[in-house]
């Protein structure tokens, strides 16, 4: 792997690790994923006891029973930001971790994500979610328009996946799925 395109994945690695890691003590434990799970929750404006919001709330936590499992190699109950990028790289070169890691997410996510069911995902509900990880308004919008490959003013949960895949997976300094959460810098 190329030191550009290790660096690149380390920043998307690093971008998503910062979103994990919700008290800020540089790792990342079941803790902090439920309370993310909560803050996306909150910022889409899903009622708790909703269906959607408890199938994320399940998702994020059988998300950290396999990501735990494969990536906490010393056993501390805790992901520190090495492990992190490490056990990325490695779910990057399997398609199986993925399936059973990370789509089950990203799908619930997703379906909580398109609130009223329509099967895509319109700018303002993108750009709630995009608030649950911080990310700014600019930034949310370069997203959208990088998201949206087809131009059709929305995005199919589909392209959603898709994009997510690509940025969890992706060396393509040119893939649309980099700018999952905005601006990462200089890909290339």
């Amino acid at each position: 792997m190329t030191s550009v395109v290790s660096d690149m994945l380390d920043r998307k690695f690093d971008v998503c690790f910062g979103h994990g890691d919700q008290n800020g003590d540089g790792v990342m434990e079941r803790a902090d994923v439920i309370a993310l799970a909560a803050r996306i929750i909150a910022y889409l404006d899903a009622p708790f006891d909703s269906p959607k919001a408890q199938a994320l709330l399940v998702a994020f936590q059988n998300f950290w029973e396999n990501v735990s499992t494969e990536f906490d190699t010393n056993g501390d109950g805790l992901i520190s930001k090495t492990e992190w990028r490490e056990g990325l790289r490695k779910f990057a070169a399997s398609g199986d971790m993925y399936r059973e890691g990370f789509r089950p997410l990203a799908e619930a996510l997703f379906a909580l994500c398109d609130a009223d069911g329509n099967g895509k995902v319109s700018p303002e509900e993108f750009f709630q979610y995009q608030r649950a990880f911080g990310t700014s308004p600019e930034n949310s919008r370069l997203a959208f328009e990088r998201l949206d490959r087809d131009g059709s003013g929305s995005l199919s949960v589909e392209e959603l996946l898709d994009a997510w895949h690509e940025y969890y997976t992706s060396s393509d300094p040119q893939a649309p799925g980099n700018w999952l959460y905005g601006d990462i810098g200089p890909l290339a």
